[in-house]
């Protein structure tokens, strides 16, 4: 039943996941297409400090490259002079520096998107009850994925509260269902002298275990 009434966040988030996947997959094919930057860097410096040798209209200049200690030929345009055939090189490399610091920031903010969206698909997974539907369409309301409500609508918000076990030996766990639940359990209603669990790089749940009986 829980799983049927969640159909169309499922699909919302399935959407979403999958167009942000496919961005971040031409984002991060656009970033390897800037790794040559730093060759027309150094391409540039090197006609400036050999660039005296090539003869008028040569094609090609070969000189040692002093990072690595190897000789590297560089293309050069007959129809340039040489300080412009550096400049040509910088021009290059600069524009792909940009291209690289733009991309890395908007990769970070897709791979990042993809990461909340797994993270609340886990949760609709997980969901038991109505109220745990109607907290995950509010965090949802929150991130901009459903239209948040019109100052008219007075519905009361339902609160979800997290799974709650006591263990045989009295020690009471705390298991957050979605994003704020993990939230308000890990920066709100553990104490400092609580254990705190959560799988390292896996959407899930944040475990709180009481030291000190009930909270």
């Amino acid at each position: 039943r829980i799983r049927q009434k969640s159909v169309d966040m499922r699909q919302m988030i399935g959407t979403a996941l999958e167009r942000n996947r496919k961005k971040y997959e031409l984002q991060l094919k656009q970033l390897s297409d800037t790794d040559k930057r730093d060759k027309y860097r150094i391409y540039g410096e090197l006609i400036n400090t050999y660039g005296y040798q090539a003869e008028p209209g040569s094609k090609t200049l070969t000189a040692l490259n002093y990072y690595t200690g190897e000789e590297v030929t560089i293309p050069l345009d007959k129809d340039l002079s040489v300080s412009a055939n550096a400049q040509k090189y910088f021009d290059r490399y600069n524009k792909l520096k940009r291209a690289y610091e733009a991309l890395t920031t908007l990769a970070a903010e897709t791979k990042a998107e993809i990461d909340y969206l797994e993270s609340v698909s886990n949760a609709l997974d997980i969901a038991a009850s109505e109220e745990d539907l109607t907290q995950l369409k509010d965090e949802l309301r929150e991130s901009g994925y459903v239209k948040k409500r019109s100052p008219k609508d007075k519905q009361s918000r339902v609160i979800s509260k997290p799974f709650h076990y006591v263990t045989e030996d009295g020690f009471h766990l705390y298991v957050g269902k979605n994003n704020l639940q993990n939230e308000e359990l890990t920066f709100k209603s553990a104490r400092k002298d609580d254990i705190w669990l959560h799988a390292q790089k896996v959407h899930g749940s944040h475990v709180i275990i009481s030291c000190g009986g009930t909270t």
